[in-house]
């Protein structure tokens, strides 16, 4: 019995990895959403992990069994992410021949060239593997928390700006790394409280009233962040800046852009104030299905214009891929 159950879970790797595979023959940045999704998801649920280490926390108690094996994705997510260093070109405008004509590239060559990129991708990695290594179910680690989450966040930050900033050849914004690393926590909480709310009320061990709290707070935190952004890059009106959203306002774009505005925080923002989900894991459970769903839309409003793509079969490959593993990771616990 147990052996079969192995090889069924073998399997299911062999096939995720198969697919992941697959979505790169449609081109590398066809598999580029679905990696940093699930990239984020993993990095998102260390944050939560964290925080709930620092604080101590109840509420992180019955989260534990699935934001436990979420995060142990990270070095797979890693190891997942090295194919795209043979793309450098196709992907990032800095790594193309032609940057070195382009002033404002050419002013960031120290810092955005393969070598230095290569470099900061491992020691991120090395961090967060680190990071894992010193925290332990069923225990609360507050001086791993404590020093680790600023750790963590700096980190994410940087990797954010490397891998999702730097699609874009001229935009810039200190506040990027915080909108994906506020929008990847708020991804990883809700798909955490959604893996335990199925399991009924009382699998929440009576959190679900801090579970509603820390969803509203996060997506009050991340739509200021958001907004803020956006205000100072169009009232700045730099063009190499306010690009990035003219780009984004355009097309299907301004349609994503008020279908995650609204989707993504208006109504679960006006649900969670409510007291249902306050109660009952079965009111719970609807929106930590619903936030994660938009936050897909989120990251593809952010990335897919600068890859210049759309949704197509290679982005489903590696969703499919990707998926099977993190479902795969999460029996194994």
């Amino acid at each position: 019995m147990q052996r079969s159950i192995e090889a069924g879970r073998s399997g299911i790797w062999l096939l995720g990895l198969a697919l992941y595979a697959l979505a790169f023959l449609f081109g590398a940045p066809a598999a580029y959403l679905p990696f940093a999704f699930f990239l984020l998801l993993a990095l998102g649920a260390l944050l939560v992990l964290l925080l709930h280490n620092a604080l101590r926390s109840r509420w992180g108690v019955p989260l534990e069994p699935y934001l436990y094996p979420l995060a142990r994705t990270l070095p797979l997510m890693g190891l997942l992410g090295l194919p795209f260093f043979l793309f450098l070109p196709e992907l990032f405008p800095w790594a193309r021949p032609e940057a070195g004509l382009d002033p404002i590239l050419r002013h960031r060559a120290p810092y955005l060239n393969p070598p230095f990129f290569v470099l900061r991708y491992v020691l991120f990695f090395a961090l967060f593997a680190l990071l894992l290594s010193r925290l332990r179910p069923g225990e609360h680690r507050a001086e791993v928390g404590a020093w680790g989450l600023p750790l963590a966040f700096v980190a994410g930050t940087f990797l954010s700006f490397d891998l999702f900033k730097s699609l874009e050849a001229h935009f810039y914004s200190a506040s990027f790394g915080a909108v994906l690393l506020l929008s990847a926590t708020l991804l990883a909480l809700s798909a955490a409280v959604a893996l335990a709310a199925r399991r009924g009320t009382a699998a929440l061990l009576g959190q679900a009233q801090n579970h509603t709290n820390l969803l509203l707070a996060f997506s009050i935190i991340w739509i200021y962040v958001e907004a803020t952004t956006l205000i100072i890059v169009w009232g700045g009106d730099l063009p190499h800046e306010v690009e990035f959203y003219l780009k984004r306002l355009q097309g299907p774009w301004d349609e994503v852009a008020a279908l995650w505005t609204v989707g993504g925080f208006l109504l679960p923002f006006l649900y969670l104030l409510t007291n249902l989900p306050k109660r009952e894991a079965r009111y719970l459970l609807p929106v930590a299905l619903w936030i994660p769903l938009f936050r897909l839309f989120h990251l593809a409003w952010y990335l897919l214009p600068a890859l210049g793509r759309g949704v197509g079969v290679g982005e489903v490959l590696g969703f499919l891929g990707l998926a099977l593993l993190f479902l795969a990771r999460l029996e194994r616990g």
